[in-house]
Parts: C-alpha cells; structure tokens; sequence
C-alpha cells in the first residue's frame, strides 16, 4: 500500500482516519508537535513524527515520506479568541496548510483537507461565522492558487457536527451523556439552534472517498443531512439513556451566528452517504459509556 501522511492525526477525527488506513495495510506518517500532550498509541502501520516547528518542519516530512496522499486535517479551533491567541491561529490554520500544500506539489501528493460549515453562515458562498472560520476560508483562497498554478489535486471536505467514541473535545453529546450519568442539572441556552451531528465513522468513509474518487472533487459535504434541535436532541439522549435530564432551558444565552434553519451548502455526489443513525450513534456511546 501506498504512503498516506495524516496532519492532525492525533485528533478527534484524525486518529479515526489513522486507524482506518492502518487496518487496510497503508504506510501511514502523522507529524506531531514535540510540546503537545497528545501521546496516543500509535497502531501498527502508524509512525508518529516529532516536529518542533510544524508548520516548518513539516516540508521536510513530506519530501522524505513522499506520500501519495495527504490529509490535511489540522486545524486549530477557538470559538472565542484572545488578541494573544492570533498568531498561533494564523500558524495552524493558514501557514500549516499552505506549507502541506506547497509540499504536496513537490512530490506530486493528491491533497484532502477539511473545511467548516461555519464558513457559510445561512448557506452562503462564504459568510463567516468566526475569525476561525475566516481563516478557514484563507486556507480555501490560497489552495486556488496552487491549484490554479502549479497543478495541485486538492478536494475539500466540508464538516458540519461530528460526534463518536474516544471524543476528547468536550463536545455537547459527550456532556449530555454525562449529565444522564450522573444525573446533574444541565444549564441550556433557548435549544433551539439546529445541529447537524454526523458520525466520525461516516466522516472517515467520506474523507477517504474523496481521495480515492477517480474524478475530480471540488467540495464534498459530509454531513448526515437531518439536522436536529438541540431540545430534540436532548430527547434522544432521554430515550436512549432512559433517563430524563434535569435541563435548564434559557439559563444560557445564544450564541450569534448559530444554525436555525437548515444550511444547503452545494456538494459534489461521488456516491458517499451516512449510514450512522443519530440515535443508533448515541446508543452506541451509551452502551460504551455506560
């Protein structure tokens, strides 16, 4: 099997991926950075790289490595940033990525990388909904250029919600499944934003369709396509579980900029599609957790 380099391979929906292309026999190379805490147990077939200076040093990975594919998942996401947060933002979400990019040029690399729903607030073109997801977009603007002028095949994969098992982030579904636990009280905003959660194994099926589709992928949209209410939500958490939470609603304030209608975000049909229920994904944390 070929070479696949994975950036933000210790993450969430990166070690998902890893696992992914280990069990199918890829030689598979994830830069770290030497001061995270993440220290996984990298499986077979997994070899984890020290970085000092990613978005530096990573150049060097890839020359050496000379993958077939990377996949660009790193991403360094603040909801609400400090003035003192900026430039370690701009460093992960901008000049990580067009390092990775300039590098998948030099060895000829086909290119998948992750955007946010958050960057098409309302279903727009692009209407940000964060700084963070303004710098998303950046990303998406300076990959035209490679693509454009040096020929790069790069193929996006939008993600709206994503949940499942081993989720570190401190995610909604995560805190309600431990509020049913333990039967504590669960200060809520109105809940009446729409989420759209969407499996992290669904996620890993879409992010390797998009690399392996023979034609070209502009965007693909990986989402389960049945956006919930966070109160709906929250009932399904309640059958599952079977047990009723003790929420609050309205003790929080909304956020701007939420989702309270349904976002058509345009995506190419390669044949990817869910296959993970809501509330058999939740069921099957419960069973785990529980």
């Amino acid at each position: 099997m070929s070479a696949v380099l994975v950036t933000g391979g210790t993450g969430f929906i990166g070690r998902h991926l890893v696992r992914s292309l280990a069990a199918d026999g890829h030689d598979v190379h994830v830069p770290t950075r030497v001061s995270s805490s993440r220290r996984p147990q990298a499986p077979a077939g997994v070899t984890l790289h020290e970085l000092q200076r990613p978005s530096v040093d990573v150049a060097g990975l890839i020359d050496d490595v000379a993958p077939a594919t990377v996949f660009h998942l790193a991403t360094h996401f603040v909801a609400r940033h400090r003035p003192d947060e900026l430039a370690d933002m701009v460093d992960s979400n901008v000049t990580l990525g067009t390092t990775v990019a300039e590098g998948a040029v030099r060895v000829g690399a086909r290119l998948v990388h992750t955007t946010s729903a958050w960057q098409h607030f309302g279903g727009a073109d692009y209407d940000p909904v964060s700084l963070y997801a303004a710098m998303k977009q950046a990303f998406v603007d300076v990959l035209r250029y490679f693509q454009e002028v040096e020929a790069l095949d790069a193929r996006e994969v939008c993600l709206f919600d994503t949940y499942g098992p081993d989720d570190d982030r401190g995610k909604l579904v995560g805190a309600l499944l431990e509020h049913a636990r333990r039967g504590t009280a669960v200060p809520m905003s109105s809940g009446r934003q729409l989420v759209d959660l969407t499996h992290v194994d669904d996620v890993v099926a879409a992010l390797r369709a998009a690399a392996d589709h023979d034609g070209p992928v502009a965007r693909l949209v990986a989402r389960s396509g049945s956006p919930v209410t966070i109160r709906e939500l929250v009932a399904v958490v309640e059958e599952v579980s079977g047990r009723p939470l003790d929420v609050t609603w309205g003790a929080r304030e909304d956020r701007p900029r939420e989702m309270t209608e349904n976002w058509l975000v345009p995506s190419d049909d390669i044949g990817w599609a869910p296959r993970v229920t809501l509330r058999d994904g939740i069921a099957e944390l419960w069973k785990a957790t529980s």
